[in-house]
């Protein structure tokens, strides 16, 4: 059986609150603590794979990066997400895109991804991150 993920993704997140989403945080504390320490080592730029309806991002545009981007499958979340920022998402790239298949979103200092990538792509995760996270 072939799963179109994508599909999987918008229905997801057109049919459950996000608080009903098992990966749900109301606030990332842990992801926040690790970016602000790569900041802390001049760190400016992030990218968060699978972002989503996630609330980091809502933590993030406060801080003093010079670039954010959210990566999403779906679009929907993304949607749901910058109606929540409302103005502030304007300071966030938005990037509806599968990032098994994503041929080029520029460089970042930060890969952030806290549960896209699993067991059975792991090599191409971690080959795809090479080439997003600037040396």
């Amino acid at each position: 059986m072939v799963v179109d993920r994508k599909a999987h993704w918008e229905s997801v997140f057109r049919k459950r609150a996000d608080d009903e989403l098992s990966w749900y945080e109301p606030r990332p504390e842990h992801s926040l603590e690790l970016i602000r320490a790569a900041m802390s080592q001049g760190a400016r730029s992030l990218i968060d794979i699978g972002g989503g309806t996630s609330r980091l991002v809502d933590a993030l545009v406060d801080e003093p990066l010079d670039r954010i981007a959210v990566l999403d499958i779906s679009d929907t979340a993304l949607e749901k997400t910058r109606g929540r920022l409302g103005t502030r998402a304007g300071a966030i790239e938005w990037i509806s895109a599968d990032v098994t298949a994503v041929d080029e979103v520029g460089t970042f200092d930060i890969w952030h991804d806290r549960a896209v990538f699993h067991a059975s792509i792991r090599r191409s995760s971690s080959a795809q991150s090479r080439r997003v996270v600037s040396s």
